[in-house]
């Protein structure tokens, strides 16, 4: 039976890849009748010279056929958002009539009434539906793309009656590549490892792409996942798209496992939806946008499932971002055949079969969104008006947030508000909140009674209550947390005074004083300072770093300078004292921060800046394991920190090259989480030498734990027992039972044999019980350590998704980070983690003969936009060289353990 189905499958993929367009018509548009489409418009097949679902589609071609169709149609219009970092364009290709094409400015003006409740309501028989149909976020799920050809194709070309209502009564974006860099990367696997006759075996070369894949974009960033923190310019130039049509329908087109069918929303019930949104959004919209969609792949026979596994708790999706817009976002996932066909479990699933799937629903979105147009619309225009209400009932009414000393960062999450179309005011004046100092002109008021007021409320608010236990991602996403900002809640709206403001402020960088004989200083606080001292270095100007506060200037108008700052002394230097003006000049506006000029190496107070705490910076040679075993998205987050923040070449080694690497070159070796057991003896012990000959080793979540357990460092890990901490050392000379765990998902470990309990099997969906869901929590930062340099608050806010926990160091100047005793701030954990994370260990350092180990529990860079703690990482790697911690105590006590 099994053979016969896969006999079906083949031939099914033979006719499709062989027969001439006509068939692939009808293939493709089971339902279209026969000379329904205009000759006019060329077919992809015929534009391509290549059958759909025989190869996988360029971003080149891709691009070049929807130009062609701009070009042969007036009912076409494509557009160039972007650039990638690749150099690729992000194009929207925007189908509608020909009159609603010579009138899309006014669309859009009239749209307005649906987004500003202070306008008045319009006629929603005149308003077209907006239908946003976007594929391939993931790169290498790859059907989605090609099925953006053909139903690009279908809009154009289709002659029918019902075709033309739609064209009439909606516009429809399709955005066929959200992930260029990704797909090319895919496709050339596929298309380079693809087999006459096709191979269908899940375990040939074609279906397993090598590391990092074609998921991510450059950086290796999940783009699917950049909706809220808007990191990467693919996400920015699609978010600014977005706020111009607010679209009422969204579709996400992805693919799963091989193994699955078909899915579209809605997602379950309650467990994993968000609050703020409106319950009509899931419950009435959703639900009878999924009829069209079961309509259609029921008329094709395929199968699909709903309502069990993806979510739509967090605005960070493509497909829930939308929901927090007054639009329906749906995820589609097709079960993939990831080359020409792989057999799963069942049959062989086939490239144009997922291609024709995504074909069918996306045409079905457009006739089910053109049918409930008044639905839609008027959801959208209630949507605004309800957030208006809801911020009302919200106790906090305004979020003060900024620093004076720190103006880039500010900036940065000022503009991330205004890409949001959040309403934001100027301080008006000093005041001091929670005990924080909020200067005026360099902090900013939110107000929560706004249109945007749910986006608002998820950038600021902390959410730990939940109705399921069991998630798809993340569960703390507020960005206000990772900027790391200080933040104040305010019960009125007192401080919200004047216009809102259009555009983040142009930082202008310079040198106070102008040119000096002595020294300049620059304040490690800012963002930037660190970017600065890494062109310093590249110049060639020599650079040191105070280790200890001082004040600097007259005694009438003295400055303090805290922990960290920047020392560039004019005697001493390779480069001419012009020459070194000059140089920071350049980068004061480069890097956007303020040098300042001083006359004298005296102090008003602190030390002196020729004090033996004033350290020369040596310049970074920085060096990261990267390729099979470690951790894509941990990779490309170290990787952009070092490339597009500091400016500083990281190079990118493989771990098979690591035994032949000469790693005296290098003043820093990063380690992001993964599997490191490719690494044999030889090679570890080599890193040892490293160390202990003067490296700075840095590693992130398991690596963390490798370090431990290979005895590069003496630090401890930590894992739950009953009745306290077990140190790793205890564990492995043990003979340990099988971890059980009790009603209450209390886990406990033990050298006794235990008795297991039962467990019904249709409960297992509920081990997500026992997770870390990417949770946001509090701990205590040592700001006198130079991994910490830059912070002016010891509250450290610190993202965890892993299980690594660290012991707090014997040493008691060597812990860096620990967590506070109840850390907990915004997310899902389960009470057994966390009294693990509990008191444990955020950063460590441990002293190794004349180097040093830092070691991160968890990932510093997450998703690019953890700064607050993204700017601890870029201290390990700029100033761990100089970190030489004192032995502290010979000895602690058994007691003391």
């Amino acid at each position: 039976m099994i053979k016969t189905y896969f006999s079906a499958a083949l031939l099914t993929l033979g006719l499709a890849l062989a027969t001439p367009a006509a068939a692939q018509n009808s293939y493709f548009f089971p339902e279209a009748a026969a000379g329904s489409f205009d000759p006019a418009i060329p077919t992809p097949e015929k534009f391509l010279g290549y059958p759909i679902g025989s190869h996988y589609t360029r971003t080149d071609q891709i691009v070049a056929y929807l130009r062609e169709l701009d070009r042969v149609s007036d009912k076409v219009s494509l557009r160039v958002l972007g650039n990638t970092f690749e150099e690729r364009p992000q194009v929207v290709a925007t189908i509608t009539t020909v009159a609603n094409q010579q009138n899309l400015d006014q669309l859009q003006q009239q749209r307005r009434a649906l987004v500003d409740p202070s306008q008045p309501a319009p006629d929603y028989k005149r308003l077209p539906v907006i239908i946003s149909l976007n594929y391939g976020v993931h790169g290498n799920e790859s059907s989605s793309s090609e099925a953006a050809l053909l139903t690009a194709y279908y809009l154009t070309a289709s002659t029918s009656p019902e075709t033309q209502q739609w064209l009439e009564q909606s516009v429809i974006t399709i955005d066929p590549l959200e992930n260029p860099d990704g797909r090319d990367r895919a496709s050339h696997w596929f298309d380079q490892s693809k087999s006459w006759p096709v191979v269908t075996d899940p375990l040939d070369r074609e279906h397993t792409e090598a590391w990092p894949g074609g998921r991510t974009n450059h950086f290796y960033t999940d783009l699917n996942r950049d909706w809220l923190p808007l990191t990467q310019p693919e996400s920015r130039a699609r978010m600014a798209f977005l706020h111009e049509w607010y679209p009422n329908v969204m579709i996400d087109f992805h693919e799963m496992g091989t193994n699955s069918t078909y899915y579209f929303e809605p997602t379950k019930p309650l467990s994993t939806e968000n609050d703020l949104i409106p319950r009509a959004t899931y419950e009435v919209l959703n639900v009878r946008l999924a009829k069209y969609h079961a309509q259609a792949l029921d008329k094709l026979g395929a199968l699909y499932w709903t309502k069990e596994q993806f979510d739509n708790l967090s605005p960070i999706y493509g497909s829930t971002y939308p929901d927090f817009q007054g639009g329906v976002g749906v995820t589609f996932e097709v079960g993939s055949s990831r080359g020409l066909a792989q057999e799963g479990t069942n049959g062989v699933v086939t490239f144009p079969f997922t291609i024709r799937s995504h074909v069918a629903t996306g045409l079905a979105t457009v006739r089910g969104a053109v049918e409930e147009k008044d639905l839609y619309l008027r959801h959208q225009r209630e949507f605004f008006a309800s957030a208006l209400t809801s911020a009302k009932k919200f106790p906090t009414k305004a979020y003060v947030f900024g620093s004076a000393k720190d103006e880039t960062l500010t900036n940065r999450f000022l503009d991330l508000l205004l890409q949001h179309k959040i309403q934001v005011h100027e301080l008006g004046k000093t005041v001091t909140l929670d005990k924080q100092t909020f200067e005026k002109g360099k902090t900013y008021v939110v107000p929560t009674a706004q249109p945007q007021y749910r986006i608002v409320n998820s950038l600021f608010e902390e959410l730990t209550t939940f109705h399921d236990s069991v998630f798809y991602d993340v569960t703390g996403w507020s960005q206000a947390h990772a900027y790391g900002l200080p933040v104040s809640k305010q019960k009125n709206t007192s401080l919200v005074q004047g216009a809102p403001i259009t555009t983040p402020k142009a930082l202008v960088g310079n040198v106070l004083g102008g040119k000096s004989s002595y020294a300049y200083l620059l304040p490690w606080t800012d963002y930037n300072a660190p970017k600065a001292l890494v062109a310093l270095q590249r110049a060639g100007v020599t650079a040191k770093v105070a280790f200890k506060p001082f004040r600097a200037g007259s005694a009438s108008q003295p400055t303090d300078f805290g922990y960290g700052t920047v020392v560039v002394p004019v005697a001493g230097q390779k480069l001419p004292a012009d020459s070194v003006f000059q140089v920071l000049s350049r980068v004061s506006k480069q890097a956007q921060v303020t040098f300042t000029s001083v006359t004298t190496g005296f102090s008003v107070g602190g030390i002196d800046l020729g004090s033996n705490n004033v350290r020369t910076v040596p310049e970074a040679k920085a060096a990261m394991l990267v390729g099979a075993g470690t951790t894509a998205s941990e990779v490309g987050e170290a990787w952009f920190v070092a490339s597009q923040h500091l400016g500083l070449p990281l190079s990118k080694i493989e771990v098979s090259n690591v035994s032949r690497a000469p790693l005296g070159r290098y003043t820093s070796l990063v380690l992001v989480g993964g599997n490191y057991g490719a690494l044999d003896k030889v090679t570890v012990d080599k890193i040892r030498r490293w160390v202990q000959e003067g490296g700075t080793l840095i590693t992130l979540k398991n690596a963390s734990e490798w370090a431990v357990k290979q005895g590069i460092v003496k630090e401890k890990l930590l894992i739950p027992a009953s009745g306290g901490w077990v140190d790793t050392t205890a564990v492995r000379t043990a003979t340990t039972a099988p971890t059980t765990a009790g009603k209450k998902g209390k886990e406990t470990a033990s050298t006794a044999p235990q008795t297991s309990r039962r467990t019904d099997f249709v409960d297992q969906e509920h081990e997500g019980t026992r997770a870390i869901a990417g949770s946001i929590y509090r701990a205590d930062v040592d700001l006198t350590n130079p991994i910490a340099f830059g912070l002016t608050d010891r509250r450290l806010y610190v993202f965890r998704n892993g299980t690594t926990f660290l012991r707090p160091s014997r040493n008691p100047y060597a812990t860096v980070a620990q967590y506070a005793a109840t850390p907990l701030v915004s997310g899902y954990v389960s009470k057994a983690n966390l009294k693990q994370i509990s008191n444990s260990a955020a950063i460590v350092v441990s002293k190794v003969g004349a180097g040093r180990v830092i070691l991160f529990a968890d990932d510093p860079n997450f998703r690019h936009y953890w700064h607050g703690t993204a700017r601890l990482f870029t201290n390990a790697l700029l100033l761990g060289p100089l970190l030489n911690l004192p032995e502290g105590p010979a000895s602690i006590s058994a007691e003391e353990e």
